[in-house]
Order: C-alpha cells, then structure tokens, then sequence
C-alpha cells in the first residue's frame, strides 16, 4: 500500500451510474485491455490517500466480477437512480464513518486519463495550504478547495476540505462536485494535470473507439 498523505484523506471513486447514454455498463467495458473503471480505481488506489473507496451502484455485482477493486473499500449507493449527489453522499459517509478524514478526492470512473499522479498532486497542495497558519483560509475561515485543471479546463478529481462536506451532502440530483466547487469559485485552487488529456471522458461508444484508437496510456 503506498504511503499515506501527511493528513487522513480519503480518495473516493464515484461508479454509481447505469451508462444509460453509452447504452449499457460502460464502466466494464474494455479499453487496451482494461475495464475502463480500472483505471480510476488504480489512480486512487497507487496514490497517497490514507483510503479509498468505490461507491457502486447500478450493475454493482457485474462490476465487480470484472474489476480489481485493489485496497477500496467497497460502498453500495442504492439511491444511485437519484443522480450523482447521491454517490457523493455515500462516498462522504464512508469517510466520516472509516477515518474521520480531513479531506477526500473525489474521481469519476470515466476518465482514463487521470493517474495516481494527478491525485497525489491534489493532495501535496491540499496539505500545503491546510498546513498554513489559519489552514490557508478565506476571509471567512474557509479553507481551499483544490482542483485539476488542463489548459483553460478544470474540474474532478477535486479535493475537498471537511469544512464543504456538509455542504456537499446538500446536493441533490445531478449537482456534482464540480458544480458545488463552482459556486465557491474564490476559493478554489488549482494544479495541472500530468495528461492535457485528463478530462476526456466516455459518454458513447464513438468515445470509447476513439480512446481505444489511441490507447489510455
């Protein structure tokens, strides 16, 4: 297991959703030789987050059988016909329940392109900036909210304070953390990504033949 961050910090795959634009269990579908899920659950897994966790829920068992879940604990989301808020606040329980965590990373099971990397450079800022005095806080005590970005485009996975989990447990539907982030955009700091690539996702088939022309590493 790789060494953890310096701060308890959770790195949370969200793989709640049925693939209903993909017309099926995208996340089991093969890309160079992998489920498409397994990338993300390495990326969480070889970074340095204390835990890790898959939150699961549409095709849950299918998913299972095809991907190697490796150190995430498992988390069953059965509200996940509710939308991805849904996923987030399963995901927010675990990490209260498991480690009382400072911090979690949320990732999405469809991007390819975001390696552990990625999150280990979310966590070194997160813990720069909470290891300031006052946490590196705004104005009104709030610490950073930590973000990917690739050129002008940002979004998950994102690092998230425990000061927002409340907040995040609010959100309803399909309100993402993205979505959430954007409305404390004063707040929120940046890293690069390690692939210009890393927000490309699979929505369609075309997306997943595209990827697979080109391989996802």
């Amino acid at each position: 297991m790789p060494a953890s961050s310096t701060r308890p910090t959770a790195a949370i795959v969200l793989a709640a959703g049925s693939g209903v634009r993909f017309g099926g269990p995208k996340l089991i579908a093969p890309l160079a030789g992998r489920p498409l899920l397994q990338y993300a659950i390495d990326a969480a897994c070889e970074s340095r987050a204390l835990v890790c966790a898959l939150v699961l829920g549409a095709n849950a068992d299918a998913v299972l059988e095809r991907v190697d879940s490796r150190r995430c604990a498992i988390v069953r989301n059965d509200s996940w016909h509710e939308g991805i808020a849904s996923s987030i606040r399963a995901g927010l329980g675990f990490a209260d329940e498991s480690t009382a965590c400072e911090a979690c990373v949320f990732l999405l099971g469809d991007q390819p392109f975001v390696s552990f990397a990625d999150v280990d450079a979310l966590l070194r800022c997160g813990a720069d900036l909470y290891g300031r005095p006052a946490g590196g806080a705004d104005l009104h005590g709030r610490p950073p909210i930590v973000a990917l970005r690739a050129g002008k485009t940002w979004g998950a996975p994102v690092l998230f304070p425990r000061r927002d989990f409340a907040a995040l447990t609010r959100l309803r539907g399909d309100s993402g953390a993205k979505r959430y982030a954007e409305s404390q955009r004063p707040r929120v700091r940046f890293v690069a990504a390690s692939d210009e690539r890393a927000f490309r996702d699979v929505d369609s088939r075309a997306d997943l033949r595209a990827m697979s022309a080109t391989h996802a590493r």
